[in-house]
């Protein structure tokens, strides 16, 4: 079981100190966010440290399926910048988010949804020639996402031939089961635990999501993925890599 924490968990406003953090704790795999101002780190000084990293994409300003082509390319290109940040680092996954509508847009949802498939193949191609995978991201229950639907989310990618980050999280606010939570093409997860109505990132089992239910699912299927921990308090990282363990049965070396 391969168990990480994204820099959102970890962050408070110096990303070599949260490094140092993650480092101290023993834990191999961290998530970094490419937002500002952690778009043009210094990457030698990243790759001192004990970590395999995954990438975040930026998501301020960021819209795949904007219905203006000068921002749809501006956003393809801050992907395409995520994916080379991956490449020099030596980390396999992007993690994207597939756009949403802008203001007033809703009345065009099969052109912005064309958008996002079009800049979508784009990174793709991208990734496939620096050796990266874009993972795009299903969407929390919130106004102007789209791909809130896992199973629209998973239809998309298999045409295009891409893979999945699956945020437990986000699809428990859209009312998907646990049990519906599994993929062939999920190639990394992000956990988080809510009520089903907002997306809280709370602490695993501080909500009301069964894992036992979303681990017996994924060890059933023998992924062999990366779970990250996308929770809102780092105080609670060690007690959820703990809770992770006990539900794998100990199973599972979580610092592997």
């Amino acid at each position: 079981m391969k168990i990480g924490v994204s820099s959102l968990t970890v962050y408070d406003g110096d990303i070599i100190k949260s490094l140092e953090f993650v480092e101290n704790l023993n834990i191999k795999y961290f998530e970094l966010s490419t937002e500002y101002p952690n778009n043009r780190l210094d990457r030698e000084l990243l790759k001192s440290f004990n970590l395999k990293y995954s990438i975040h994409s930026p998501t301020t300003d960021i819209n795949l399926a904007s219905l203006n082509r000068t921002i749809q390319k501006a956003s393809i290109q801050e992907i395409k910048n995520s994916i080379e940040i991956a490449n020099d680092l030596d980390a396999d996954i992007v993690v994207v988010h597939p756009g949403g509508f802008s203001f007033l847009g809703e009345p065009c949802e099969k052109k912005i949804l064309n958008r996002s498939k079009e800049s979508l193949k784009a990174c793709r191609d991208y990734g496939r020639e620096l050796g990266v995978t874009p993972v795009i991201e299903n969407m929390p229950n919130h106004e102007g996402f789209i791909y809130k639907d896992v199973h629209e989310l998973n239809d998309l990618l298999t045409d295009l031939e891409m893979k999945m980050a699956l945020d437990i999280g986000h699809a428990f606010t859209n009312g998907f089961k646990e049990e519906e939570l599994y993929f062939d093409l999920v190639s990394h997860v992000h956990l988080s635990d809510n009520f089903g109505d907002k997306d809280l990132h709370l602490a695993l089992g501080k909500g009301k999501i069964d894992f036992k239910k979303i681990v017996d699912n994924f060890k059933g299927k023998n992924y062999d993925g990366v779970f990250i921990l996308e929770i809102g308090d780092k105080n609670e990282i060690l007690n959820n890599m703990d809770y992770l363990s006990k539900l794998f049965h100990n199973d599972y070396n979580i610092f592997k």
